[in-house]
């Protein structure tokens, strides 16, 4: 090994590790969230605490998505959690099947909530609860 690359190869290691030491994620220089699609969440109405879910989320709270394999309505479900892990619903049967591939390829997706009945916008008098998200994927 020639004495530059030594030296390139320490430096990399000094700057990472000073980044690490200052909360920057070295891992991944090059990430970034990629947009891919708004959608409502499905299947809200049929989750008992909705009303009290809804009423606790606000505009940019970033939701997770994770698969539900074992779903018995749809085998590519894809399960929207609120920021405490809890069910608000379902990315709609429509829309999933590029982001179940996606997801089962081990990619990294997320939801962002933009509106929606949720915060002080929710009606509780309401008979149906619409919450909008963003979906992104981490790359």
């Amino acid at each position: 090994m020639a004495d530059n690359e030594l030296t390139n190869i320490q430096n990399d290691a000094l700057t990472s590790s000073i980044l690490s030491k200052h909360g920057i994620d070295t891992q991944l220089p090059f990430s970034r969230d990629i947009f891919l699609m708004n959608t409502m969440i499905n299947g809200a109405m049929h989750v008992k605490t909705i009303y009290k879910l809804a009423k606790a989320l606000k505009e940019g709270d970033k939701v997770t998505l994770r698969l539900e394999p074992k779903n018995k309505y749809d085998e590519k479900a894809i399960l929207v959690l609120d920021p405490k892990g809890k069910k608000l619903g379902y990315i709609p049967r429509r829309k999933n099947e590029v982001l179940y591939h996606l997801m089962d390829a081990g990619k990294e997706l997320f939801g962002i909530v933009k509106g929606g009945d949720i915060g002080d916008d929710l009606d509780e008098d309401d008979s149906w609860i619409e919450i909008y998200i963003d979906v992104y994927m981490r790359d």
